[in-house]
């Protein structure tokens, strides 16, 4: 159940979530491995993420995989519109350290034309959206320069 709908009218929400020195460390240093590793212990239901998402939503579970959007990278374009199935609330964590141009994300309600598009937040900036389960969909447009790193998580 959503607690803070107020937040959402727009079917979305910016906040902060604090993270570590020695995160930002990994992301820097692309040790891809244990940040995972750090991940999993955040997500966990005794894990700050955890805790910090469900101050916005009841949920039991959450899934996460480092998303990294690169301008350089020859076949970057533009995700596709989709609502995350039975996933009851999203999240978009950014890692990114650097300026980016492009990589939004694109929200709206399900069949409809018109959407936002929300840019990427310096780190630890947090997206937080709703899903299919509340007529949104979402994509994630080109990088047109830089590297986009992001936490996704899907709560079900």
């Amino acid at each position: 159940m959503l607690k803070r709908p107020e937040l959402f009218q727009s079917g979305y929400h910016l906040s902060h979530f604090p993270l570590s020195d020695e995160i930002k460390h990994l992301v820097e240093t692309e040790n891809w491995t244990e940040l995972d590793n750090e991940f999993k212990k955040l997500t966990a239901k005794d894990g700050r993420l955890y805790q910090f998402l469900n101050a916005y939503h009841d949920f039991e579970n959450i899934e996460f995989i480092i998303s990294i959007r690169d301008a350089s990278n020859e076949w970057e374009e533009d995700g596709i519109w989709h609502d995350d199935g039975s996933r009851v609330f999203a999240c978009s964590l950014s890692l990114t350290l650097g300026e980016v141009k492009g990589g939004r994300l694109g929200l709206r309600r399900r069949g409809e034309e018109a959407f936002v598009q929300i840019p990427t937040p310096s780190f630890g900036g947090i997206i937080l959206f709703l899903t299919g389960i509340y007529g949104f969909e979402h994509k994630i447009h080109q990088v047109m320069e830089g590297k986009r790193i992001i936490i996704a998580g899907w709560c079900s």
